[in-house]
């Protein structure tokens, strides 16, 4: 994708073009880079895009952008908590900025980002369905273009931007879910290895000094707190013994 597109009618090249690179990322940061891509270059006037996801506890990060100056943007929103993509996510609307200029409705971050020479924007969520059944899609994050003269956009621009960000949300979504599904696994993989370990050392300990299930995990606790060490540390130590201590817990 090389020229600028506005008109409706190469709409579906757009799509074919983005869902292609969504299906090739099985990471969500190069998945949101490709979309900011596909945004900067389908809409005129775009200085730059990106992509900001709201995490679980309610924080935006911006996951990709395609410059340092939306990066800067962002920043700015982030830090001073307003502007048009926060809006956006928080609203699950789309907001437009005609010219920053004349906008009062986020006048802090309107002025600082006058002096990185933004002059207009777009930014419209990233909608997923509600997983418990309300009738509200739930908002993910926000998807957002720059430019550097005002009126850059219109409402095709905005229809255009939103429809890029529906599949890529929905994409996103199942992404998510499934890198915080695999963090759980190797969790629970660990988990288990510390389990198997503390059970050897035990049974170790079992037999070494004649104790009872009970007693030789009471030695390996209070071993764990005498040295501050976690109890998979202390159960590592007992079956293969060193010469150095184990590390302390933070």
């Amino acid at each position: 994708m090389t020229q600028k597109h506005q008109k409706a009618g190469e709409l579906p090249d757009i799509f074919a073009r983005v869902a292609g690179l969504l299906l090739t990322e099985p990471v969500v940061d190069r998945a949101v880079a490709n979309i900011a891509q596909a945004a900067h270059e389908t809409l005129a006037g775009s200085v730059g895009a990106g992509g900001t996801l709201i995490d679980a506890q309610g924080r935006p990060t911006s996951r990709a952008s395609t410059n340092s100056l939306v990066e800067e943007a962002d920043r700015l929103q982030y830090d001073l908590g307003q502007g048009p993509c926060l809006a956006a996510w928080a609203g699950a609307r789309t907001v437009r900025v005609d010219d920053l200029r004349q906008d009062d409705r986020w006048p802090e971050w309107r002025d600082a980002s006058a002096r990185l020479g933004l002059m207009s924007c777009i930014s419209v969520p990233m909608l997923v369905p509600d997983v418990t059944g309300g009738n509200d899609p739930e908002a993910i994050g926000a998807l957002k273009v720059y430019a550097d003269r005002p009126h850059a956009f219109d409402e095709h621009s905005e229809q255009v931007l939103s429809l890029l960000a529906g599949p890529a949300a929905l994409f996103l979504s199942n992404l998510q879910a499934r890198e915080r599904v695999a963090h759980l696994s190797e969790a629970l993989k660990g988990a288990l290895h510390s389990r198997s370990l503390i059970d050897m050392a035990k049974g170790m300990l079992m037999e070494r000094l004649r104790l009872s299930e009970h007693g030789a995990l009471q030695v390996m606790i209070t071993r764990s707190r005498t040295e501050e060490v976690f109890l998979s540390d202390v159960a590592r130590d007992i079956i293969e013994p060193s010469t150095d201590p184990p590390s302390r817990t933070p």
